[in-house]
C-alpha cells in the first residue's frame, strides 16, 4: 500500500494513506491492522482525509514493524460488502443524472438534445452490444433495440425516458438485493464492534474478532453477545427472535447455552464462549445461505431457461408488428417487455428469504434446490437410533459370560470405545464413570470397522467389540449357550453390544434406546399431511427394530442394515419415482444421506452425517421438519404463482403494445412495476403453522 509521512515525532506518526476513491474501508478495519504490534497505545483513521494517526512507545523497532505493516497490508480492504454498497451508489447516481436530464430537456438547446439522449442511454446501449458481440440475445438486447429506435427516429423525449425507468428499474432490483442481505446482517449486531472480557478478575476491552475459545465475555443490558458459549454467572433475559423465532425473551443462567447475535434485554452475563469468529452457529447460517445463491433450484432454472428462449422471438414480434403495422412505437413497445429479469429476481429471493426464515426456526438449508425436493417429498426414511429414538442411549447392565466379571468388561469397553463419538460409545464411558471405574490407556490401536464394530488388544489380547454380525458372523466367536439370556433381553426391545477377548464371548452391553418424546407426535403430523410412506431403517436386530416401531406407529421397517443396504434401499425407491427425504444422524447413515433426494441430519449428529446432509436441524426437535417442509412448500407456491403474475402481466402489456394502446414509455413503466410487485410478493412474511395448532386441526 503507497503512504505518505506528514509527520514523525518521538511517540506520535501522522500518515496519509493512498487508497482508492472508491472502497474506502471501515475506520476499524485499518485500526485493526496495527492493535497486534506491542507498544502501540492508540490508532486512528480518519477515512475522509486517508488520515492515519498512531501513539506508540517511541521504539524505533516498533516504527519499523508499523512502516512494514501498512507497505505490505493488501487491498483486502475492497470487500464484497464495500463493492455491493458502491454499485447501489452508481446506480442510484445513475437514476439522479437520469431524471436530472428529464427535468433540465426544456432548457437544453434542440442541437444538443441527441447528444444528451445518447449521453444518457450509453449504458443500457453498451450493454446490449457486449451482448450482441457476445452473440447472445438477451434482456439487455431487447432494452437497447428499443431505445435505438427511439433515438434513430429522433424520439430524444421517449428515449429519455425508458431510459430513466430502465435506471429505476435497476436501482431497485438492487436496492431489493440488498436489503435481502442486510436481513442477514441482522442476525449476527455488532460483529465490527468491542466487548468486555473477564481476565485475572478484571475487565477489559478488546475487538471482538480477538476474542478466543476460552475467554468469559461479560454482556450488559442492551448489548449483543458475541459469541457462543455457557454462562458461567449471572441472570438475565436475552432476546432469540433472530435466532429461533421466539418472539418473547428466554431466561437465562449459570449452566445454560447462548448464541452469538443474540441480544441481553434485562440483566448481565458472564459467557465462557465456545465458539467465537466464523465458527459460531450464526456465521455458519449466513455462510451457507450466501454461497446458496448459487445452488439454484430446477424450478428456478427451467424458468430461466424458458424466460431466455422467449428472447428472440420477441425480436420477431417485434419485427412483424412493424412488418404490418409499419409503426416504429409499437415495435418498440414490444421489446420492452421481457420475462427473464422478473423471474430472474423474484425466484432466487423467494428461495432465500425462506431460508432465512427456516434457519430463524432452527432449521438450516444448504441451498435453494433442497427447499424445492422438500416441497416434492412423498417418501420419509428414518434411521432408528439417535433419529427416532433418543440420542443419549443408557448402558442397562453388563452380562459376562464364560468366567469373565462385570468389572472387567466395563473398564475395558470404556477403554477403547471412548475414542469414537458415537451415542453407544458415551453411553459406556458415562457408565464406568459413573461407576468409578478407571480405564486408563493400556490398550493397542484401536481399528474402527464401520457400522460393524471395534478391534484392538489389551495386554496382548485381541478385543472385539460391536455387533453381532461383527463378532459372531465375521470372528466365528460362538454364542449358542449364551444365546437365551442375550435373546431374553432382545425381546424386550433392548439392544445388544457384543465383547468378545480373543476367542470367546467375555459378554454383553445391555443398551435402553429410549423413544424420543416428541417422535410419536411428529410421525403423526407427518402422516396426516399426506406423506406417501413413512420407513424405518436400522443396524438393530429385528426384535427391536420390530418393538420401536410398534411404538411409533411406523408399519414398514427394516432391520440388521449395513451403509451399503441403507444406500441400497434409498436408491430402490428413487428409482421407483419417489422423491426421498432420508432423516439420520449417524456415520453409517452417510451413504444414504448423499443418495437421497434430500438428506436431513441432527445437531448431535456425527460430523460426517452433517456434512453429508442438505438439510441440518440445528435444533434437536423433529417439529423443525415439518416447519421446514411447510415452508418450502410456500416458497414453491409463490414461486408458481409469481410465474403466472409474470407471464400473465407481460404478455398483456406485450398484447397492449402490439394493438398501439400503450407507448414504450407506458410498456416500461408497467414492466418494472410488474417486477417490483412479484419481488414484494417473494419477500412477504411466512406463515408457520404453530405445535398447538396442528394439534387443534388435528382435533378438527
Amino acid at each position: 500500500m503507497k503512504f505518505r509521512i506528514v509527520h514523525n515525532l518521538p511517540q506520535r506518526m501522522r500518515i496519509t494513506l493512498v487508497l482508492p476513491k472508491r472502497h474506502i474501508p471501515d475506520n476499524s478495519q485499518i485500526e485493526n491492522l496495527f492493535f497486534a504490534v506491542d507498544g502501540v497505545h492508540k490508532v486512528s483513521f480518519n477515512g475522509r482525509t486517508r488520515g492515519l494517526l498512531i501513539r506508540y512507545n517511541g521504539d524505533g523497532a516498533v516504527r519499523v514493524a508499523l512502516l512494514k505493516i501498512i507497505k505490505e497490508a493488501p487491498l483486502i480492504f475492497v470487500t464484497k460488502e464495500n463493492i455491493k454498497h458502491n454499485r447501489l451508489e452508481q446506480k442510484k447516481k445513475a437514476v439522479v443524472l437520469s431524471g436530472a436530464l428529464l427535468v433540465a430537456r426544456p432548457m437544453i438547446p434542440f442541437m444538443l438534445a441527441p447528444f444528451f439522449a445518447l449521453y444518457g442511454a450509453m449504458p443500457v446501449l453498451k450493454k446490449g452490444f457486449r451482448a450482441t458481440l457476445k452473440r447472445r440475445l438477451s434482456v439487455d438486447t431487447l432494452d437497447s433495440a428499443a431505445i435505438g429506435i427511439s433515438l434513430l427516429r429522433g424520439d430524444y423525449l421517449t428515449a429519455s425516458f425508458i431510459t430513466f425507468f430502465l435506471k429505476v428499474g435497476d436501482y431497485l432490483e438492487e436496492r431489493i438485493r440488498q436489503k435481502s442481505r442486510e436481513s442477514l446482517s441482522k442476525m449476527f449486531q455488532n460483529q465490527d464492534g468491542w466487548a468486555w472480557i473477564k481476565r485475572n478478575g478484571y475487565e477489559t476491552k478488546v475487538h471482538i474478532k480477538d476474542i478466543v475459545t476460552g475467554d468469559h465475555v461479560v454482556v450488559r443490558t442492551g448489548s449483543s453477545i458475541p459469541v457462543d458459549g455457557i454462562v458461567v454467572e449471572g441472570v438475565a433475559l436475552v432476546n432469540q427472535s433472530s435466532m429461533t423465532g421466539e418472539p418473547l425473551p428466554v431466561s437465562k443462567m449459570a449452566g445454560l447455552m447462548v448464541y452469538a447475535g443474540t441480544v441481553l434485554e434485562e440483566g448481565l452475563l458472564t459467557v465462557k464462549s465456545i465458539r467465537v469468529g466464523d465458527a459460531t452457529r450464526v456465521s455458519k447460517i449466513i455462510k451457507v445461505i450466501e454461497e446458496s445463491e448459487g445452488s439454484k433450484a430446477d424450478v428456478q432454472n427451467h424458468a430461466e431457461m424458458l424466460a431466455n428462449k422467449i428472447v428472440p422471438y420477441s425480436f420477431l414480434l417485434s419485427g412483424l408488428t412493424y412488418l404490418f403495422s409499419g409503426n416504429p412505437l409499437k415495435a418498440a413497445s414490444v421489446l420492452l417487455v421481457d420475462y427473464s429479469c422478473s423471474i430472474k429476481l423474484s425466484t432466487p429471493l423467494t428461495l432465500m428469504s425462506a431460508m432465512i426464515v427456516a434457519s430463524k426456526r432452527g432449521v438450516l438449508i444448504k441451498g435453494g434446490r433442497f427447499i424445492e425436493k422438500l416441497a416434492q417429498a412423498n417418501i420419509f426414511v428414518f434411521d432408528k437410533t439417535g433419529t427416532l429414538t433418543e440420542a443419549k442411549p443408557k448402558v442397562l447392565d453388563l452380562i459376562p459370560f464364560n468366567g469373565f466379571n462385570r468389572e472387567y468388561l466395563l473398564k475395558n469397553v470404556a477403554c477403547v470405545e471412548e475414542h469414537f463419538p458415537h451415542p453407544v460409545a458415551t453411553a459406556v464411558v458415562k457408565r464406568a464413570e459413573d461407576e468409578g471405574l478407571d480405564h486408563e490407556e493400556n490398550h493397542a490401536e484401536v481399528e474402527y470397522i464401520l457400522a460393524h464394530g471395534i478391534a484392538s488388544r489389551i495386554e496382548g489380547k485381541r478385543i472385539l467389540v460391536g455387533s453381532k454380525h461383527f463378532v459372531c458372523e465375521d470372528n466365528k466367536i460362538r454364542v449358542q449357550r449364551e444365546e437365551p439370556v442375550i435373546k431374553d433381553f432382545m425381546d424386550r426391545g433392548y439392544s445388544i453390544l457384543y465383547v468378545a477377548v480373543e476367542d470367546t464371548l467375555a459378554g454383553v452391553v445391555v443398551i435402553e434406546d429410549q423413544v424420543r418424546e416428541d417422535a410419536q407426535r411428529f410421525l403423526k403430523t407427518l402422516k396426516d399431511l399426506c406423506v406417501g410412506r413413512i420407513i424405518m431403517l436400522t443396524g438393530d436386530n429385528d426384535a427391536t427394530a420390530r418393538h420401536v416401531a410398534k411404538r411409533l406407529g411406523i408399519e414398514e421397517y427394516h432391520a440388521q442394515l449395513l451403509p451399503e443396504k441403507k444406500r441400497e434401499i434409498v436408491k430402490d425407491l428413487k428409482d421407483n419415482g419417489y422423491v426421498v427425504a432420508m432423516v439420520g444422524d449417524g456415520i453409517n447413515d452417510s451413504p444414504a444421506l448423499s443418495y437421497a433426494d434430500i438428506g436431513i441430519s441432527l445437531k448431535h449428529g456425527a460430523d460426517i452425517a452433517r456434512e453429508a446432509c442438505d438439510i441440518l436441524l440445528l435444533d434437536a426437535a423433529l417439529e423443525g421438519i415439518l416447519e421446514a417442509r411447510e415452508i418450502a412448500q410456500d416458497a414453491m407456491l409463490r414461486i408458481k404463482k409469481n410465474f403466472r403474475y409474470i407471464i400473465g402481466i407481460n404478455s398483456a402489456l406485450m398484447g397492449l403494445g402490439i394493438a398501439g394502446m400503450i407507448t414504450p414509455v407506458a410498456s416500461a413503466f408497467m414492466h418494472n412495476a410488474t417486477t417490483i410487485l412479484v419481488t414484494v410478493n417473494a419477500l412477504k412474511p411466512y406463515r408457520i403453522t404453530s405445535h398447538s395448532q396442528r394439534e387443534d386441526n388435528g382435533l378438527k
